[in-house]
């Protein structure tokens, strides 16, 4: 039997007895029958409580089967006692389950159409945050955003700090997924700086492992790796065995970006042994499904389709669909990289019916593109066309949404802002009238015995005055250099963006085929490029003149610098057809700043590859002159003229365009010479029409040095 068939059976019982005595019995055996029905209540909301623990222990084991079992009987028994709370915990619980399987939809079906049963109890916040993940893991990043800041407003109101932080990062990842980077990198660095003042190291692993995701995407791998290392030392010290997979899961991606697939395969391996020791299946899947990845970039296709088959196993047996999802279009890739387009096709097709199921919009769009691509390949150019339609259908509705989201979200913070900053200068200015006023009374009324008082108080507004002045001016000036790098930035960008546009219309209305496709896509490939470059340039600038740099000087190997900085214009280098070639000495080190170096060296020879043919010749050389080293970027291209020579390092002073057109932002070779300077260095140039320009940075050659590793194969 089980409880809630003995409960009733009591009930029943007790008012067949009660019916047949007195009156005055039936009232006693009222009161007698109400206490027992109490006490049976109040012992079966225990128990409640009993599976209730009993299920997320079992979970944090991995014994994810057994603990549904034990949900589903809390859920049971509470909803027919009217336990709520006992009821809202067995929802939270069956919430971690469903996310844990991989089946957010079951969130959204169960748990979502019945949240505000839960409005006002101790599990309302977490249950939220679950439908927020829930949203997220089905591709819509706006409705988990949306539940992301309620809960964490929530939170907020009752005092659950851990809770309002942890949510922050949750925010962070909608935000990171909908593309608003610099959203999502305000909200990790904001529940990082909280989770130090509370200590918490697992937020904190957390935030630094989400941080090194961006940084990943970005290209950023150096930052990533510096991250992925410190939330590592903080999983290892605390044991945070749950944390550890997440870390090693991440370092796998970060080699496998890079290139370095052994350590990305050791990795991915450490995550399968932590999973096996949790029993953690999800974590498992997504393991092996990396390791198929990795093993198709590095064209062992027999091999990732075993990964694969594995993932997918352990998908179907578990009722995981995004294991599925992922295995479907992980398949149809080494198919298509086989050459194998109507195998390929089928298996996009079975991703796309999985994904269209749920309605994970993000995970339709990656699919119709991959469909797109493999009937293009197979020369299926009707077919290819159908689903090129469909995605860019999906992908204009997508745009324009998050479009109008951020526009909205930008309006309201702007207002919020401006509100704010009046409502302090009216509090300000009302203050000084009062203090003026008092003042003036003051003087008034003690003019002749306080005289020396007011001369000391006339000499001190003085100097306030010239004091607020030179803030005044300050401020001024600030505002005007804010108002032009804006401006600048705005006019930079705007002409090359719409270049890429009018060249993908061309594209999408088929006025370009064959070859003018190709150099238009390369032409794409190279403003893409020097947009980043744009950008990268001023950032560097705007955070040199807010806060300053400082060099930390240590010995740099310059062939590996000199190797990472060619690798960054390679894609430039090789669609203008120039040759690149570094002559630096593999035992050479300068005193400098790391970062200032590959600054300096990524301007120059993005500066370099703006102005050459094709078939011209960029180069990095030494010479080590006693304890100074000379680095030198040559170039054979054509030249620049004595005007250009004489301005050429000040701030926004822009030179000719490059020969493909490219534009740069005036601050490049200025932030190269001061970079240079900082670490006790200099920048000089030589050019002469026709042959070419040399750049040369003078440093201090290191005496003392430990071997150092590129970040680049």
């Amino acid at each position: 039997m089980t409880l809630r068939f003995i409960f009733s059976f009591f009930i029943i019982s007790s008012l067949l007895f009660h019916f047949k005595v007195s009156d005055n019995g039936m009232i006693l055996s009222s009161a007698i029958a109400q206490h027992q029905q109490d006490e049976t209540t109040a012992r079966d909301t225990t128990y409640i409580r009993l599976l209730n623990e009993r299920a997320e222990a079992l979970m944090q084991v991995g014994e994810k089967d057994s603990a549904k079992v034990l949900i589903d009987e809390a859920l049971t028994l509470a909803r027919f006692l009217n336990d709520i709370e006992g009821e809202s915990i067995a929802a939270r619980n069956l919430a971690f389950f469903y996310s844990g399987r991989g089946t957010p939809e079951k969130i959204i079906s169960e748990i979502a159409p019945i949240f505000e049963r839960y409005e006002g109890t101790a599990m309302e916040i977490q249950i939220g945050n679950q439908m927020g993940t829930a949203y997220n893991m089905m591709g819509n990043y706006q409705e988990g955003l949306e539940f992301y800041q309620r809960m964490k407003e929530l939170a907020e109101q009752r005092g659950e700090t851990r809770m309002a932080i942890g949510i922050t990062q949750n925010i962070g990842n909608s935000y990171k997924s909908l593309g608003d980077i610099p959203a999502a990198i305000e909200s990790y660095l904001t529940s990082l700086e909280l989770a130090e003042e509370l200590g918490d190291t697992l937020i904190m692993a957390v935030v630094l492992d989400n941080l090194a995701s961006i940084n990943v995407n970005q290209g950023n791998f150096e930052i990533a790796e510096n991250y992925l290392h410190q939330a590592l030392e903080m999983n290892i010290s605390n044991n945070h065995r749950n944390n550890l997979i997440t870390n090693y899961m991440s370092f796998g991606g970060l080699y496998k970006n890079m290139g370095r697939h052994e350590e990305a395969l050791q990795y991915y391996n450490l995550v399968l042994e932590i999973a096996d020791e949790l029993g953690n299946v999800l974590s498992r899947m997504q393991a092996l499904y990396n390791i198929g990845l990795l093993y198709t970039d590095m064209q062992e296709y027999d091999l990732a389709m075993e990964n694969f088959r594995q993932s997918q196993e352990l998908s179907s047996q578990n009722n995981i669909f995004i294991g599925s999802f992922f295995n479907q279009v992980g398949k149809g890739n080494v198919y298509k990289e086989l050459g194998n387009y109507s195998r390929a096709i089928e298996l996009y097709e079975n991703a796309l019916s999985i994904a269209k199921s749920v309605n994970a919009t993000d995970f339709i769009k990656g699919t119709l593109e991959n469909l797109y691509e493999a009937h293009e390949l197979a020369g299926n150019i009707e077919s290819a066309f159908i689903y090129l339609k469909e995605y860019t259908a999906l992908t204009d509705s997508i745009a324009r949404t998050e479009r109008d989201e951020a526009l909205a979200r930008q309006e309201a913070l702007l207002g919020l802002r401006l509100e704010r900053e009046n409502r302090l200068l009216l509090e300000e200015t009302i203050q000084a009238q009062q203090t003026a006023a008092i003042i003036t009374r003051v003087a008034l009324v003690l003019i002749v015995a306080a005289l020396l008082g007011i001369i000391v108080l006339y000499r001190n507004k003085k100097k306030a005055n010239i004091l607020l002045r030179q803030r005044t001016e300050e401020l001024s000036e600030v505002n005007a250099m804010k108002g032009r790098l804006l401006s600048m930035l705005a006019h930079d960008l705007r002409s090359p963006i719409s270049s890429i546009q009018g060249v993908v219309y061309m594209i999408r209305e088929k006025l370009l085929d064959g070859e003018d496709i190709e150099k238009a896509l390369s032409q794409i490939d190279m403003q893409l490029q020097q947009d980043i470059n744009t950008l990268t340039n001023y950032l560097e600038w705007a955070q040199n003149q807010k806060n300053g740099i400082a060099a930390d000087m240590k010995p740099i190997n310059l062939k590996n610098l000199a190797r990472d900085a060619f690798f960054e214009i390679k894609r430039t280098a090789d669609n203008k057809g120039i040759f690149t070639q570094n002559h630096l000495k593999d035992d050479l080190f300068v005193l400098g700043d790391d970062h200032m170096m590959r600054v300096i060296l990524r301007n120059l020879l993005s500066n370099a590859a703006k102005f050459v043919e094709a078939g011209d010749r960029i180069s990095i050389s030494a010479i080590e002159n006693g304890q100074h080293v000379s680095i030198s970027v040559s170039d054979t291209g054509p030249g620049i003229s004595p005007e250009r020579l004489a301005n050429i390092f000040k701030p926004f002073y822009k030179g000719s365009r490059g020969t493909s057109g490219e534009i740069g932002t005036g601050l490049g070779l200025s932030i190269c010479q001061e970079f240079a300077e900082k670490q006790n260095g200099s920048l000089n140039v030589e050019s002469e029409i026709g042959k070419g320009t040399t750049f040369t940075i003078s440093l201090l050659k290191a005496e003392e040095h430990e071997p150092v590793e590129s970040n680049l194969n």
